[in-house]
C-alpha cells in the first residue's frame, strides 16, 4: 500500500471519527453510594461527607447546553458558584452540624456538563477540602456527586463504609 493511499485512508477515517463523534451520547454507569464512597476514600484529596440542604448563595453562571457546545469540550474554569450547605458532616460513630458556605463546581466530560443544583437539593454528598481550605462540591456530567437520602438509610450506609464494614455496592439486575 503506497503512503499517499494509507495517508487518505487515515485522513478518511479521522473525518468519519470526528463527525460520529458529537452524535454520539454520553454513558454513564449507575451511581451508586458505595461506588462513590470508594472514589472519595481512595482521592489523593480529602473528602467530607454531609447529609444536607445546598442553597445557591448569589447568582450562578450560566452551564451551556449540549447544542452550544458543537460536540467539542467546554471549559470549566468559570462554572463555579457559591452556595449555603446546611445539615451534618457524617462520621463513623457520630454527625456534626455543618452551616457553611461552600464553592459547587460544575464539570463537563467533553460536550456533556453537569449542572448546578437547584435551590433545596438535598442529600448525602462529599466536600473535596481545597487547598486554601474551602470545601467544594463537584457536579459532573454523570450522575453520583449528590444522593438522595429521604430516611436516612444513605448517610446510615456511609457510616458502614466509615467504620469498615461490607461496603459492596448492590448487584445489578441481570
Amino acid at each position: 500500500m503506497s503512503f499517499t493511499r494509507m495517508l487518505t485512508g487515515a485522513a478518511t477515517m479521522a473525518t468519519a471519527t470526528l463527525a460520529a463523534g458529537s452524535a454520539l451520547a454520553l454513558s454513564c454507569l449507575p451511581p451508586s453510594i458505595e461506588t462513590s464512597f470508594e472514589r472519595w476514600q481512595d482521592a489523593p484529596e480529602r473528602y467530607y461527607v454531609v447529609s444536607g440542604t445546598l442553597t445557591p448563595a448569589a447568582p450562578l453562571p450560566r452551564v451551556p447546553s449540549l447544542a452550544e457546545t458543537n460536540g467539542i469540550g467546554v471549559d470549566t474554569s468559570n462554572l463555579r458558584g457559591v452556595y449555603r450547605v446546611q445539615g451534618e458532616v457524617v462520621y463513623a460513630n457520630q454527625t456534626v452540624p455543618i452551616d457553611h458556605y461552600v464553592w459547587v463546581r460544575v464539570t463537563c466530560a467533553g460536550p456533556w456538563c453537569g449542572s448546578f443544583p437547584a435551590a433545596g437539593t438535598s442529600g448525602v454528598m462529599a466536600f473535596e477540602q481545597l487547598p486554601d481550605m474551602t470545601l467544594e462540591l463537584t457536579a459532573g456530567a454523570c450522575p453520583g456527586d449528590i444522593f438522595s437520602d429521604p430516611g436516612g438509610a444513605t448517610a446510615a450506609r456511609v457510616q458502614q463504609c466509615l467504620r469498615g464494614e461490607d461496603c459492596s455496592p448492590p448487584v445489578p439486575f441481570r
